[in-house]
């Protein structure tokens, strides 16, 4: 299960982009609450990049931190294979087999073998006369995607509600799910002003991107509608 910890954050970052705003020019006799929750609910978010967080994210694998990586406009700091004897390392078991003993069981075999012979390489290339590094990088490419890694990763608010409004959906990989929601729930307690009203993208927008794709178990099938829905609503008013 991946685990977050908020190492810091900008302090004060309510007040910080209100002045901001009014720089820019803001209607008068608005409260800093009041422009924060404006430029959200209106999307003119430049304002709040200046607000960062940075997150310590841990047993994390390293197929979701590829899925972390599409996400550019932040800072990622990963822990290194190559530097690093990963001969004991953690894993994720995927969630969607999580309740089915005979295929976890399967799954750690899996994992204990590739413990076993990125081992076997790491020991043997160093009695053969390589290098601790040059075993590092060689036996590393044995390790499996499910493979806990370790990330400090930096973000302003705007790119962070991009990352929401994506991974909070019911689409997104469950591990990756599982790591929005629990950043959205520390987030959200710091700077309710940008965040309680922010969920997944078809929340946000008020139509769903997802269109055909959008699972049947969304939560706002039966509430919000696909972007395809009111295209084609246009259209037939048109004709």
């Amino acid at each position: 299960m991946v685990k977050v910890k908020l190492l810091r954050y900008t302090p004060d970052g309510v007040r910080l982009v209100a002045q901001g705003c009014r720089v820019s020019g803001i209607p008068e006799g608005l409260s800093d609450e009041e422009i924060v929750r404006m430029v959200v609910e209106n999307d003119y978010t430049s304002a709040i990049e200046h607000i960062y967080f940075t997150f310590d994210i841990s047993e994390m694998s390293v197929a979701i931190s590829r899925e972390l990586l599409e996400h550019r406009i932040a800072s990622h700091t990963a822990r290194s294979t190559r530097y690093n004897v990963e001969k004991d390392f953690g894993y994720v078991i995927p969630p969607t087999i999580d309740g089915d003993e005979e295929l976890v069981e399967m799954f750690k075999e899996a994992m204990e073998s590739a413990r076993q012979h990125y081992a076997k390489i790491f020991e043997k290339m160093l009695e053969k006369g390589y290098s601790k590094a040059e075993a590092l990088e060689a036996s590393r490419y044995v390790l499996p995607m499910a493979t806990h890694t370790h990330y400090i990763w930096t973000i302003n608010a705007r790119s962070l509600i991009n990352f929401l409004g994506l991974r909070l959906c019911k689409r997104a990989a469950p591990e990756i799910r599982e790591l929005a929601q629990k950043i959205y729930d520390i987030v959200v307690e710091i700077y309710p002003e940008i965040f309680k009203d922010i969920g997944c993208r078809g929340y946000n927008l008020g139509l769903c991107p997802e269109n055909e794709a959008r699972p049947k178990d969304c939560p706002f099938r039966a509430k919000i509608p696909t972007k395809k829905e009111i295209k084609d609503s246009w259209k037939k008013k048109d004709k």
